[in-house]
């Protein structure tokens, strides 16, 4: 209940906790070139924080799911590959001192990213990421995608914590409605959009430096 006041963040992963957005883009890239396909900044950006099987429909027009999922799985393997040549670039500021600083203040937390499982297991392994968070949940866990509250939802049932006493961390647009359809309040980073592309969020950052544990309570004020 609301009244209880925060009692767990739930973060995104791409444009949040890491700058993966040129590694993504680059790996779009790599894959548009060799299906002889076009692929601009414009199109990846508007797509960005959404799960694969609904860019590549939305890019390249549809086509049998078993497709979409091997044009998926390359795509991420040359992700992982781009990720692995430079893990020191990954953490963005601010982004691990604030998942220290809600460990110590004994809050849950969980990572619920349309990322692919194996990205996860690998960035969290890079970064150390189950220092922090309890719970680790994917796209591919939950039947709809964000806008769809899916995957929130389930990361709150995991942690065994009502929506309402959740804080959502997003940088992206489908992000932010996928929270508050959730029940949830949202925190968004203008990472990888401007903040006034993030106007629905309850609290708009330019970065999570600018961020602590009690900005985070505020939004969940305890009654």
């Amino acid at each position: 209940m609301a009244e209880q006041g925060l009692r767990a963040v739930i973060w995104d992963l791409d444009g949040v906790i890491i700058d993966s957005a040129q590694a993504h883009f680059r790996a779009w890239q790599r894959l548009a070139q060799e299906e002889g396909w076009r692929l601009s900044e414009e199109e990846f950006r508007a797509t960005f924080g959404m799960r694969n099987d609904r860019i590549i429909p939305l890019l390249w027009g549809e086509m049998p799911p078993e497709r979409i999922r091997a044009l998926s799985e390359r795509k991420e393997a040359y992700f992982r590959e781009l990720v692995r040549q430079n893990p020191q670039s990954l953490a963005l500021p601010g982004a691990l001192e604030l998942l220290q600083a809600v460990h110590e203040a004994g809050i849950a937390q969980a990572l619920a990213s349309s990322t692919p499982p194996e990205n996860i297991a690998l960035i969290s392994e890079l970064l150390g990421l189950q220092r922090y968070l309890q719970v680790l949940i994917s796209g591919e866990m939950v039947e709809r995608g964000k806008p769809a509250p899916d995957i929130f939802l389930k990361a709150a049932e995991a942690l065994q914590v009502p929506p309402s006493a959740c804080v959502v961390i997003e940088d992206a647009v489908a992000g932010i409605e996928a929270a508050h359809a959730a029940g949830m309040r949202c925190l968004a980073v203008a990472t990888t959009r401007e903040p006034e592309a993030l106007y629905e969020a309850d609290l708009v950052v330019r970065s999570l430096s600018e961020v602590n544990v009690e900005r985070l309570r505020a939004l969940i004020p305890a009654s």
